[in-house]
């Protein structure tokens, strides 16, 4: 009976820690636009930072666990223990998605108030102008030609992006990025002057896509898997030119430790 009752406790643990891990999702990243790969591997286990840390601590604290418990050592009280080191690691991603859903529901709130006194603040329109943004700059990266996607970012961001795709080229590497999809982009902070030119916006970006990175010469793959869809999350920061919503600004996930600097700055105005 009480072989029983082990057995059902040891189930039970094992599915509270499958599915903090599942939500937590650990993300995995190599190169993409903006050269987010090392540290976009990171990004996306830091993106939630606490995803890939929080599933790096329960796998090494576990396996000492496991490794540790010889003889009479009590199996439930490994569980138990690798249970808390998950529960713990997993703790900063989830206050740091909860602050992140706050600001999004405060930015959107925010944006759609702007939209009542000044077009440039269209939600619809801003949601496109991202969208088309995000597949542009992806290609450039891929097909190492800034020019395709020029008109989608900054000039700041093009000269830099142009810099690192050159670079690619003499080392003749070459970044294949395939079945691309945005999963979801939202606002998380936001900044309204008066005029445009000093307007931007920070947003999460969620995405997918198969990602490696070959030598041009061989085809050999250096970086990446060709045959696994990879996720990665970045906070991507676009500013207002004359024609539309223009990305100025790549920044992985873990770069970011305080989510204070993104914030809602509205200057007051009745109309503009």
């Amino acid at each position: 009976m009480n072989k029983f009752k082990i057995s059902d406790f040891i189930k039970r643990v094992l599915v509270i820690i499958l599915v903090i891990l599942v939500v937590n999702g650990p993300l995995v990243a190599y190169a993409r636009a903006g050269g987010g790969g090392g540290g976009g591997g990171g990004g996306g286990g830091g993106g939630g930072g606490g995803g890939g840390g929080g599933g790096s601590s329960s796998s090494s604290h576990g396996g000492s666990a496991g490794g540790s418990y010889r003889g009479r050592s009590n199996p439930i009280a490994s569980i138990i223990n690798l249970s808390m080191f998950a529960i713990i690691g997993s703790a900063g991603t989830i206050v740091l998605k909860l602050r992140l859903s706050k600001k999004k529901a405060k930015s959107i709130s925010a944006i759609k108030n702007l939209s009542k006194m000044d077009y440039n603040w269209d939600y619809d329109n801003i949601k496109n102008d991202i969208e088309e943004a995000f597949y542009k700059v992806q290609v450039a990266w891929m097909e190492r030609n800034q020019d395709l996607a020029k008109e989608y970012m900054s000039e700041k961001l093009y000269i830099r992006h142009r810099s690192k795709t050159e670079w690619m080229k003499v080392r003749k590497e070459k970044n294949i990025l395939e079945k691309i999809k945005l999963v979801s982009a939202i606002p998380i902070a936001l900044q309204d002057k008066d005029g445009t030119n000093e307007d931007s916006l920070w947003v999460h970006i969620k995405a997918k896509s198969i990602d490696y990175t070959i030598k041009e010469e061989t085809n050999e793959i250096i970086e990446g898997n060709k045959y696994r869809i990879t996720h990665f999350e970045e906070y991507w920061k676009f500013i207002k030119n004359e024609k539309r919503w223009v990305l100025d600004e790549i920044r992985q996930i873990d770069d970011i430790n305080n989510l204070d600097i993104f914030d809602i700055n509205i200057k007051d105005k009745e109309s503009k």
